[in-house]
């Protein structure tokens, strides 16, 4: 089977999983990270900083597994980019075989007005200058150019590969990620620890950056991406939840939940697919999308049970649901019948993946998954 052939395949099947459609088989959703290095017999210092052995690991990976959609593709930890400037938040823990980044902060509480007015240019003359070493040369931003444009490229080259040589899917086409505001504060400019006391402290300051940052940011891109060709991709845009996990119920519907329903609600006037893609935890507060139309949002969980989160939402796609204790732990078999028992039990409306970000070498036995995706590929429920 050639390429567009595969993809073609793989394509009809997330279309009936959109659909709550009988398929042969349930599509697979790599939600696989450092994973890919470490089972490739790489250490993390040499892979992150290699792009042939980023390229060598992740064709190795999807040759021995074959998913058909890819969260990752080797683009996650731009670590070169971040040296070059003399970034040193990001980095990686050899003896621990993991990738760190401190929590960091942009930007002042006083400066949100700055910021809304002018993003570009604030991020230039403040965030930016916050963001790299104190005395980053002219020749050393050169450079640091340079190797962002590198990395843009090598990003471009494994999307050319996944898309053309493999026939495999993307959560969405390139730049259509939205972070809706509040998930920009607090993973980009003010930081974990200082954005959790702004909500305390600063809460009126809070509600108008987040309205001037959807109204100059935020909006135009969810246009674009809903504009963009789809090919290849599962859905039009990709939001991602992790700041929620720092909010309270109330919080979360006057900071947060407004903007995630602006981006679903144009998605669907669109007739367009969103992907929400949550860490740490949503069922508190699934009842805000018990309304949402069938055959609109996918949504990966990690930290819920993914079971009661389909009897609570019979509406959303489901992506994700097995275990890494079993597949770091278990043993081939055991890894096979729980595979078996998720499918079923999850039924039409189903994507299978693991329900963490796959990033440690504990997280997974090789034998474990290729037992596991062989069986994925062949069982039809």
């Amino acid at each position: 089977m050639d390429a567009k052939q595969a993809l073609a395949e793989r394509s009809e099947l997330f279309d009936k999983a959109f659909a709550f459609q009988h398929k042969s088989r349930t599509p697979s959703f790599s939600n696989f990270w450092t994973w890919k290095y470490l089972d490739a017999g790489m250490n993390l210092n040499d892979a992150l900083r290699d792009y042939d052995l980023l390229e060598k690991a992740n064709r190795g990976f999807h040759e021995l597994y074959q998913f058909d959609a890819y969260m990752d593709k080797g683009t996650r930890n731009a670590i070169r980019v971040s040296e070059a400037f003399g970034a040193k938040f990001h980095y990686i823990d050899e003896s621990g075989e993991f990738v760190l980044a401190d929590d960091r902060c942009l930007i002042e509480v006083e400066e949100y007005p700055d910021l809304v007015a002018d993003p570009q240019r604030y991020y230039w003359e403040k965030a930016f200058r916050r963001y790299v070493k104190p005395d980053l040369t002219l020749g050393e931003f050169k450079a640091g150019v340079q190797e962002f444009l590198a990395f843009a490229e090598f990003g471009s080259r494994m999307d050319d590969i996944f898309l053309n040589e493999y026939g495999t899917l993307s959560p969405t086409p390139a730049g259509a990620f939205i972070m809706i505001p509040f998930e920009y504060l607090f993973n980009f400019l003010r930081g974990i620890k200082q954005l959790s006391l702004d909500v305390r402290r600063h809460r009126s300051e809070l509600i108008e950056v987040s309205e001037g940052l959807w109204e100059s940011m935020c909006e135009p891109a969810l246009q674009q991406s809903l504009a963009a060709d789809t090919y290849g991709a599962i859905t039009s845009v990709n939001i991602g939840f992790l700041a929620q996990s720092v909010l309270s119920n109330s919080q979360l519907e006057e900071l947060y939940l407004p903007y995630v329903k602006k981006v679903i609600d144009a998605a669907i006037a669109a007739d367009k697919r969103v992907f929400v893609f949550c860490e740490s935890e949503m069922l508190r507060f699934a009842e805000h999308f018990e309304d949402i139309p069938p055959g609109y949002v996918m949504i990966h969980p990690e930290q819920d049970d993914i079971f009661e989160l389909r009897r609570r939402l019979p509406n959303i796609v489901f992506a994700g649901g097995m275990p890494t204790h079993l597949l770091g732990q278990g043993s081939p078999q055991e890894c096979i019948d729980y595979a078996k028992h998720l499918i079923d039990e999850m039924g039409e409306g189903f994507v299978f993946s693991t329900n963490k970000m796959m990033s440690y070498r504990n997280d997974a036995k090789r034998e474990n998954l290729l037992a596991v995706m062989d069986f994925v590929r062949a069982y039809e429920p």
